[in-house]
């Protein structure tokens, strides 16, 4: 049976103040990959960086305790540990978030983070209409790569460094987790 490793976490934290937000705004980096992929050249397992969970620090405190769920049914693992726990997994992260940077251009380190919507015209109702009509009222929100015709999706990307285009992301990306709506690459 396969099941995901955890390789490394890191966390950044971006504060209310430069969010436009009401509370500092967390995003959850983690490199996974599955025990039973190996790159071509060498023996080493295949990894990847990805966005775990993106938004308030609670919301992300969530998420982290719903995937430690999977550690139960051994369906994901720790790096290095046979039988990991959701609790050895929660406390990984949760070293992780007290020692998160304040997300600057400085402090990325490699990393790269880009925040972007998608929406397709048939979610077009209710709150996602209100997302939809925000988008199409912003004029620094462009859509990326236009519409698309044949699916009714556009994905629209934001600026990470520009509070109002952050609160916007905030605002437009619900109910989409994190990681559906936050690309990123690591070192």
């Amino acid at each position: 049976m396969s099941y995901e490793i955890s390789y490394r976490r890191q966390a950044f934290i971006l504060p209310a103040a430069r969010a436009g937000y009401y509370d500092d705004i967390c995003f959850l980096i983690e490199e996974t990959g599955s025990n039973n992929c190996y790159e071509i050249d060498n023996t080493r397992r295949i990894r990847d960086w990805g966005c775990l969970a993106a938004g308030p620090v609670h919301d992300c405190l969530g998420a982290v305790t719903r995937t430690a769920a999977s550690c139960c049914s051994g369906c994901l693992s720790l790096n290095g540990r046979r039988d990991t726990t959701p609790e050895s997994y929660i406390k990984e992260w949760r070293r992780a978030l007290a020692d998160a940077p304040e997300l600057t251009r400085d402090n990325l380190r490699g990393f790269s983070l880009d925040l972007y919507v998608v929406i397709s015209a048939a979610e077009t109702v209710g709150d996602r209409r209100y997302a939809f009509e925000a988008l199409q009222a912003q004029t620094d929100v462009e859509p990326l790569d236009g519409h698309d015709p044949d699916t009714g999706r556009t994905e629209w990307r934001f600026n990470l460094w520009d509070p109002e285009q952050v609160r916007l992301w905030l605002d437009v990306r619900l109910p989409n987790p994190g990681w559906k709506s936050v690309r990123a690459t690591g070192p």
